[in-house]
């Protein structure tokens, strides 16, 4: 999975090996074991380019056990859709906004999952989600937030 150096990604691995073992996500748990998740010192929030992971040291600090479970589902569920090969040309165009739109997307299925947050939950601060969460955007697809993004 990933080499347990330091405590933000041990307590990362503890984080998706609890997800893996819960029967609501355990079919998630395939697509976390592909490619190398990497605590990053210079990252400010958590990516990924289809395949690995990335996660900023900083930021898991600031996240409680059911946050990061929600980022690290968060970015599974990217490697899931394909996101960059799916809406390839919606990034060619404006990778910000594509990103953002796959990210409302995202973002609504997974607070769907876990509506009690016994496991996850959407990181908030100040009362507001970090990151891209809007009712407006149900039931549509990346491409059609995107366009209403644009």
């Amino acid at each position: 999975m990933l080499p347990v150096k330091d405590k933000e990604a041990r307590r990362l691995s503890k984080v998706k090996i609890s997800i893996m073992r819960n029967p609501k996500f355990a079919l998630w748990s395939g697509l976390m074991t592909v490619g190398k998740t990497v605590v990053d010192d210079e990252l400010s929030s958590a990516c990924t380019n289809g395949r690995d992971e990335r996660y900023g040291r900083e930021f898991i600090k600031t996240l409680d056990d059911k946050e990061l479970a929600f980022v690290v589902l968060h970015e599974t569920m990217h490697k899931a859709y394909r996101h960059l090969t799916t809406w390839k040309k919606l990034h060619e165009e404006n990778p910000t906004l594509a990103n953002a739109a796959c990210d409302y997307v995202i973002n609504l299925q997974l607070v769907d999952m876990d509506k009690q947050q016994s496991v996850l939950a959407m990181p908030m601060r100040d009362g507001k989600p970090l990151g891209c969460l809007d009712e407006k955007y149900r039931g549509l697809n990346a491409k059609q937030v995107f366009d209403l993004l644009k």
